[in-house]
C-alpha cells in the first residue's frame, strides 16, 4: 500500500469515527451565550479592557497521530474550559547523525509526509471544534528541530544533547546550511497548516536552547531563522503567539530586545525565570506594545498546591495585571496535572473581572 493510499485510508478512518468524538461535547463550557474565537480575537483590541478573562494552559500530550490524538485535544478543551486548543507534535524524524561540523551539510528538508499524520489532527479538530474555538499549533524553533532530527532527543540524551552544543559552538557558522533546510520544512508546515484549518501559530522561540547560545551566536547565526518562521506565520493567519521558552533562568529584561522586532499578536514570555532582575506583565505589554500570556507559576499552586492556593496566586496576578490580557503558565503544566483542578480555576479565572471589580480598581 503506497503513503498517499494509506494516508487517504487513515482521513477516511478519522472522518468516520468523528461522531464517537460527539461524546465528548456532554462537558461542555457552563457558559453557552458566548463564542471563544470572537473573545480571543477581542484581546487584540487594547483600546479596552477584557472583561472576560481568557486563559490557556496547555499540556504535552501522549497521543501524537491519529483519532487518539484528536480525542486527547478535544478531551483537555472540554474538561478544562480553556479558550482555544494548542495542537502540539513532537515527532521529528532522524535525518543525519551529526558529528562534525561538515556533517551538518547533510541535513535536508524533511518530505512532506512528514506532517501529514499532523495535518490530519488539525483538519479534524477543526471539523470539531473550528465553530467553538481557535485552533493553535504548537510550531518549534528550527534549533530544535534540527537538534532532533541530527539524532539527539532533547529530553531524554543528556549526552547527547551537550556534545551537540559542544558541536555548535566549536563552529556556529558550520550550522546554517542545516537551519535552513529545517526552516524551509518548517516554512512548509505552517502553509499547509493553515490551508488545514489552524487559525494561528504558537511559535516557541529557540525551543530549549536559550541558555547555551543567548548572545551573538542566538543574534546572528539562530535568529534569521527564528524570525522566519515568525514571520510566516504572521503572513498567512490572523492570531500568533510568540512563546519565548523559559529555557534555565538566564532571560534578563535586556534579552527580550532580541525579539522586539518579531511579529506575533501575542507575547508569552517567561516571567519566572529572570536573572538578577524581573518585569511586570504590565511593562512587558508595554514594551512588546501587545497583550501578554501569562502570570502563573507551572510548577506552583495549580500543580503543587490546593484550589484556594492557587485562587490566591489567580487574585495576586489579576490585580496587576494589564487591561488586557490572556492568563496562562509561562510554558506547558505537568504532563500529570489534574483537569479537574485546572477546569475548577478556569472557571474562577473568566469571571474574576466580573466578581472582583472592587478588588481589581484598588
Amino acid at each position: 500500500m503506497s503513503k498517499t493510499t494509506t494516508h487517504l485510508l487513515r482521513a477516511a478512518l478519522l472522518a468516520a469515527a468523528a461522531t464517537a468524538l460527539l461524546a465528548l461535547r456532554a462537558g461542555a463550557q457552563t457558559p453557552t451565550d458566548y463564542n471563544k474565537r470572537e473573545l480571543m480575537l477581542q484581546t487584540l483590541d487594547q483600546s479596552r479592557p477584557n472583561d472576560y478573562v481568557p486563559v490557556f494552559f496547555n499540556i504535552h500530550f501522549k497521543e501524537h497521530e491519529g483519532l487518539d490524538a484528536v480525542r486527547a485535544h478535544v478531551d483537555w478543551f472540554r474538561r478544562t474550559h480553556v479558550d482555544f486548543v494548542n495542537v502540539k507534535y513532537e515527532y521529528f524524524p532522524p535525518s543525519h547523525a551529526v558529528r562534525t561540523p561538515a556533517d551538518w551539510k547533510r541535513i535536508r528538508p524533511f518530505s512532506p509526509e512528514v506532517w501529514e499524520e499532523q495535518l490530519l489532527v488539525i483538519r479534524e479538530l477543526k471539523r470539531e471544534l473550528g465553530s467553538e474555538a481557535l485552533i493553535i499549533p504548537t510550531v518549534f524553533s528550527p534549533l530544535r528541530v534540527l537538534i532532533q532530527a541530527a539524532g539527539v532527543p532533547l529530553s531524554s540524551d543528556k549526552a547527547g544533547r551537550a556534545a551537540m552544543v559542544e558541536l555548535i559552538r566549536r563552529d556556529p557558522e558550520a550550522i546554517r546550511p542545516a537551519l535552513e533546510a529545517v526552516t524551509q520544512s518548517l516554512v512548509h508546515y505552517i502553509r499547509e497548516a493553515r490551508r488545514a484549518g489552524a487559525d494561528g501559530f504558537y511559535i516557541s522561540s529557540q525551543g530549549d536552547d536559550l541558555e547555551e547560545f543567548a548572545g551573538d551566536i542566538f543574534r546572528h547565526i539562530l535568529k534569521p531563522y527564528d524570525r522566519q518562521l515568525a514571520d510566516v506565520a504572521a503572513e498567512v493567519a490572523p492570531f500568533n503567539i510568540l512563546h519565548i521558552c523559559e529555557s534555565g533562568g538566564h532571560i534578563t529584561p535586556a534579552t527580550f530586545d532580541d525579539y522586539l522586532d518579531y511579529p506575533g499578536s501575542i507575547i508569552n514570555p517567561p516571567m519566572h525565570n529572570f536573572k538578577d532582575s524581573t518585569l511586570t506583565l504590565r511593562q512587558i505589554s508595554e514594551r512588546f506594545r501587545r497583550p501578554v500570556l501569562g502570570g502563573m507559576q507551572r510548577w506552583g499552586a495549580l500543580y503543587k498546591g490546593t484550589l484556594e492556593e492557587a485562587k490566591a496566586e489567580v487574585d495576586a496576578i489579576l490585580r496587576e495585571a494589564p487591561a488586557n490580557f490572556i492568563f496562562g503558565a509561562d510554558d506547558s503544566l505537568p504532563n500529570d496535572s489534574d483537569p479537574e483542578k485546572v477546569r475548577r480555576l478556569v472557571d474562577y479565572i473568566h469571571t474574576w473581572r466580573l466578581t472582583h471589580k472592587a478588588s481589581a480598581a484598588q
